[in-house]
């Protein structure tokens, strides 16, 4: 039998550490497969970037054959970006060498060459070749180079076109950046603040995104009435309003040009900068290269697995009008965007400005309701009205009620109790009894002595409640007095605010 149980043992061992060895071979198995999966993903997107690069690669070689019987074409793109650079150094730019027919972009370059003296004869040419890329390119050229007083306003009308359902384009962008930066001169910017005034028709929140820039304003306490709230809140956010105007249109810097509108020959500049949109501009090409060019940008991003993403084009969006407007209203770095976006939406400021005003100006309740000693009393600038303490002085002096038979029920069941066992059990049966008895009338005693004095500390507690009523009523009533005699100060407040932010917002 000892020998049986040997057996089994050794072999039920050999079984455990079998399962063991099993177990760990399904899971190395398991992580094996789980890695090769891995390798196997990274492989095939790998192996798909290199098709697509390639593919891009091979497409990008065809394309730039194609593209050299347009050398005269990018031989103009280039003396164009070295006449901007000439002009913004200050310097001469010699003569375009060549002109392509059709391509808009080298008379456009030569009508600007001279400084104060437009060729009239070439930039008629350019207008004809293409209107819209010719007064585009004028605009943008002439506020980056500071030759604002050269802008004509049909130039400016034919580049902006129009806004297209509230959605703004790179181009429509940077000519209101560059007439918010002093670009276009008064006029132009004028204009362009009409054109995104009408297509801010309707809505009406700017209020609320101009008080955001309000800084500096010490928090007033709160009204001492409910009653008082809404006046009190509506004359809050006019001074927030007013400070919130202040703060944009104090920035004397937007009478001057601001610096980021120049022409910037060097390194790359900002992606929606007016130095930007020209070389788009420039870099768009003549008619027949365009898609080619345009295609040109995809492919290098696939080619370089989009680390070198395509530029766009100028019809892209740059955003909603509504969200562009917050944004720049946000902007404390950027005073002549701040202080153009709030002309734009000046008549909706100023309309809610007189809103809160009307709102703040309603005159002050005669009289208000508080709640003193848990009970509504009525008060005016005289003291609280009488019918109305008296009523809360009643409704608290009846809050304590007389002793009743609920309230004497313990005492007057241990007296009887205690009578009982004194007459009948100690007189008749022991004397131990006479001192139950008389226990059992002690307790009905002081049960009794509770009860009145439960009710006389409530009738005390009752007397100092409509003391402070009437201390709180006379100190609110005065409250009241003092807020209703400062109703000229603060109506001279708000008419105040409301005159600032209106001389602000219309000068």
């Amino acid at each position: 039998m000892s020998n049986n149980w040997y057996t089994d043992n050794r072999q039920n061992r050999e079984l455990e550490e079998l399962r063991d060895q099993m177990a760990a071979a399904s899971s190395e198995a398991s992580s094996l497969r789980s890695r090769l999966s891995q390798v196997q993903g990274t492989m095939e997107t790998r192996l798909q970037r290199l098709t697509t690069a390639f593919d891009a690669f091979v497409e990008l070689s065809d394309i730039r054959e194609s593209l050299i019987g347009f050398a005269d074409a990018a031989e103009v793109r280039r003396h164009a970006g070295q006449v901007l650079a000439t002009l913004a150094a200050g310097e001469k730019p010699t003569r375009v060498g060549r002109d392509v027919p059709a391509y808009w972009l080298a008379p456009a370059v030569e009508a600007i060459r001279e400084p104060g003296a437009l060729d009239e004869a070439v930039l008629a040419e350019a207008m004809k070749r293409d209107e819209v890329r010719t007064s585009t390119f004028l605009c943008l050229a002439l506020a980056a180079l500071g030759r604002r007083n050269e802008v004509r306003a049909e130039w400016l009308g034919t580049a902006f076109g129009e806004l297209a359902a509230g959605n703004v384009t790179r181009t429509q962008r940077a000519l209101w950046t560059a007439a918010a930066r002093g670009g276009f001169g008064v006029e132009g910017q004028q204009w362009i603040v009409a054109q995104l005034k009408a297509g801010t028709a309707g809505e009406g929140h700017w209020a609320g995104v101009v008080k955001e820039r309000a800084t500096g304003l010490s928090v007033s306490a709160a009204p001492p009435f409910k009653e008082f709230t809404t006046q009190f809140k509506a004359g809050a956010d006019l001074a927030r309003l007013r400070a919130g105007v202040e703060a944009i249109t104090s920035d004397t810097s937007v009478l001057e040009p601001d610096g980021a509108l120049a022409y910037a020959a060097g390194e790359k500049p900002d992606p929606d900068s007016t130095s930007a949109l020209l070389r788009l501009l420039i870099a768009e090409g003549s008619e027949p290269e365009r898609e080619m060019l345009s295609r040109v940008g995809e492919l290098r991003a696939k080619v370089t697995n989009g680390t070198a993403p395509s530029n766009g084009s100028l019809g892209d969006s740059a955003g909603e009008l509504g969200k562009l407007l917050e944004a720049d209203l946000a902007k404390t770095d950027e005073p002549h965007l701040a202080a153009t976006a709030l002309r734009v939406v000046a008549d909706a400021v100023l309309a809610d400005a007189e809103e809160l005003m009307k709102t703040a100006s309603l005159p002050t309740p005669s009289q208000v309701s508080k709640e003193i000693e848990w009970r509504q009393v009525t008060l005016t600038p005289d003291g609280a009205d009488r019918l109305s303490l008296a009523k809360a002085e009643v409704e608290i002096a009846e809050t304590v009620k007389p002793l009743s038979a609920a309230d004497l029920r313990g005492p007057i069941g241990f007296g009887v109790a205690g009578v009982m066992v004194l007459i009948g059990l100690g007189f008749l049966v022991h004397p131990f009894w006479i001192v139950v008895g008389l226990v059992l009338l002690g307790i009905a005693g002081y049960g009794y002595w509770t009860a009145r004095k439960k009710r006389a500390d409530e009738r005390a507690d009752t007397v100092r409640r409509i003391e402070r009523l009437r201390e709180q009523a006379k100190t609110a009533g005065a409250e009241l007095a003092a807020y209703k005699a400062g109703d000229t100060a603060r109506l001279a407040t708000v008419a105040g605010d409301l005159e600032e932010v209106r001389k602000r917002l219309t000068s």
